[in-house]
């Protein structure tokens, strides 16, 4: 499916939500996400020895919990929170968590949210463990609570999103990659677990299957956006906030949606794809952040951003009004105005 060319919903004004705080003291902002973040607490001081020393470090480090959140308010637009719902939440995070690491070990990144990663601190052994214990965690946690649905959302996102990791290092520096190409790959990688925290959470207040899938759908959306906000701060954004360097994607040879509407710009197209298919030197990274403002391949990503925001809230409409509808919404503005 071209997400492009889909019909979206009429416009929506940002003003009319506002929008959502998720820096590192949102639990405070959103007290719903306090039991949450105690259980996280508990479930990694449970560990011993250096996977306790890793996962405390993580998870003191801070992080957005949208993907808690998403379970537990896709769960509250049809009933009062529930113990399984919060089982489920945790469940998201802990592997959420633990794909974080796994991912630092396969790009060799030495900063996560402006702290040194496990990998770089304790060695890919030692990371790619801790990373274990974490899903094995989210299991054991799910299979207690007998919340096999959840698990059956949950595990259908890992697969995905190690077949989009496999797709990823296949093609670094591939300038033939195309805008469905990304999509592809952004839905393994990112959208899959948002679409499967939505789901999760709403089968665990006992909705409908058609509300089910709207509101993974919905998650879908939200984690395009998310995604492609992410990869136009790895060229706009300051490192302080992003807790990454400029360009470390490109750096690792993943090319992103504002390098792809650059490699099809008619003008600077044929001069960055043979810088690109050459491995960017540093100089020439400048060179490229440069021509991505001038040839306004950044406010393309942008747009297209804005425009699955607005897919995203179509598959809402359906949804029972609620405060939890109203939040989602406003989680949606937040994702892409946010800026680490």
């Amino acid at each position: 499916m071209n997400i492009l060319t889909e019909a979206v919903a009429p416009n929506s004004e940002r003003s009319t939500y506002g929008s959502l705080n998720l820096s590192e003291n949102s639990p405070s902002v959103l007290p719903e996400l306090l039991i949450v973040e105690e259980q996280l607490k508990r479930t990694v001081e449970k560990a011993q020895g250096m996977i306790r020393e890793s996962c405390t470090q993580l998870l003191s480090s801070g992080g957005k919990r949208l993907r808690p959140l998403l379970t537990l308010h896709s769960a509250m637009c049809f009933g009062p929170l529930n113990t399984a719902t919060l089982q489920a939440a945790v469940a998201a995070e802990l592997i959420h968590m633990a794909s974080l690491i796994h991912d630092d070990v396969i790009d060799h990144s030495e900063l996560r949210r402006g702290q040194p990663t496990i990998n770089f601190q304790q060695g890919n052994l030692n990371a790619v463990l801790t990373g274990d214990y974490l899903f094995a965690e989210a299991f054991q946690l799910l299979s207690a609570h007998q919340l096999l649905d959840s698990m059956k959302y949950l595990v259908e996102a890992i697969q995905s999103m190690c077949i989009g990791e496999v797709a990823q290092a296949d093609h670094q520096f591939d300038i033939s990659i195309t805008v469905n190409d990304y999509f592809e790959r952004i839905a393994q990688k990112t959208g899959i677990l948002l679409a499967g925290s939505c789901r999760s959470g709403a089968v665990t207040a006992g909705a409908s299957q058609g509300d089910i899938e709207r509101l993974g759908t919905f998650g879908m959306y939200l984690g395009y956006a998310y995604q492609i906000i992410d990869d136009l701060l790895d060229f706009t954004g300051n490192p302080e906030q992003t807790g990454k360097p400029v360009a470390a994607d490109l750096n690792n040879g993943n090319l992103t949606l504002p390098i792809i509407y650059l490699l099809k710009n008619p003008l600077y197209g044929p001069w960055a794809r043979e810088i690109i298919q050459d491995k960017p030197t540093p100089q020439n990274m400048s060179k490229i952040i440069q021509a991505l403002f001038s040839s306004k391949a950044l406010d393309q990503a942008f747009s297209t951003a804005l425009t699955c925001v607005e897919s995203a809230l179509s598959y809402l409409e359906k949804i029972p009004d609620c405060p939890s509808k109203t939040l989602l919404t406003k989680l949606a503005y937040t994702v892409v105005y946010r800026q680490n």
